[in-house]
């Protein structure tokens, strides 16, 4: 009996431990797969998965559409300077302006009180006199159709100088409408004389204001030039390196793509050895193009 229970235990434990040592086999067999994966992702780099063929931007670089490359990197690099200085002088603009601002901020805000206060006061009053004088006017009007009939007349030349001249807002148009309601009791220039009696005079605009708008409107100028300079250079770019648009476009971009890689940067399409040896034995002359490649 005891003899059999022994062989039974043996039984029972080869039936265990068999399996036991094939997983651990199969555990030690993956590890040294996944070791020598590692050991050739060392000495060639990981596989990239997003790497595009170099067919996707264009043709291979050659000698002269390399030259032709540079030749329109140089332009674009003298752009970018060019534009870099504006950029600067933009800068001391906002600088000046800023201070101004901050300087002039509480008499800024009494100035503009005390002529928001005046022009509301002013407009109201030409309003007032403006509308007593319509009133006046259309009641004679209605009362003296010889003095309607005359106002009729000399509307109507006005109307056919402005139409001949073909020019209704001109200063000689404005000046007869003017003549033409003063005749019959409408007088702007007196009512803006009242106004001013009346309320008082428009503050004068100080000169640190009129400085402001100034800077303003120089830096106004100055995106303007900016956004001019940077429009144009691509045009100016493609002209040098004496390519149609899109090939010089593929083409800068291969440049581009090489000049990252080389300096840290994921590697976003490959290279034929002819073109990775172009791109090598140019590197120098590419270098002086980092400020329009980085």
């Amino acid at each position: 009996m005891r003899i059999r229970n022994l062989l039974a235990a043996a039984v029972l434990g080869a039936a265990i431990t068999t399996p036991a040592s094939a997983q651990l086999g199969g555990l030690v067999r993956k590890a040294k797969e996944a070791a020598a994966q590692k050991a050739v992702e060392s000495a060639i780099g990981p596989t990239n998965k997003s790497l595009k063929p170099s067919d996707a931007f264009g043709p291979e670089l050659t000698a002269a559409s390399l030259d032709g490359v540079l030749r329109g990197l140089a332009v674009l690099q003298a752009s970018h300077e060019q534009t870099e200085q504006m950029r600067a002088r933009r800068m001391q603009l906002d600088t000046q302006l800023s201070a101004s601002i901050t300087a002039h901020e509480k008499e800024r805000e009494s100035f503009e009180a005390l002529r928001n206060k005046r022009q509301a006061c002013q407009d109201s009053v030409i309003d007032v006199r403006g509308n007593a004088a319509q009133e006046a006017f259309m009641k004679r009007m209605q009362s003296d159709p010889a003095a309607q009939a005359e106002a009729i007349k000399m509307a109507n030349e006005i109307a056919m100088k402005a139409a001949i001249s073909g020019k209704t807002d001109s200063a000689e148009a404005t000046r007869s409408m003017q003549a033409l309601a003063k005749a019959n009791g409408i007088d702007l220039h007196a009512d803006s004389l009242a106004a001013v009696k009346h309320c008082g005079a428009i503050p004068p605009t100080p000169a640190w204001l009129t400085e402001q708008d100034s800077l303003r409107a120089r830096a106004g100028r100055l995106d303007e030039e900016i956004r001019e300079s940077q429009y144009k250079s691509g045009d100016d770019a493609t002209k040098a390196a004496g390519m149609e648009p899109r090939a010089f476009a593929l083409a800068q971009e291969r440049v581009l793509h090489w000049y990252r890689e080389t300096h840290g940067g994921p590697q976003v399409q490959s290279f034929g050895n002819d073109e990775r040896k172009l791109l090598e034995s140019r590197k120098a002359d590419i270098e002086k193009y980092k400020q329009v490649l980085n």
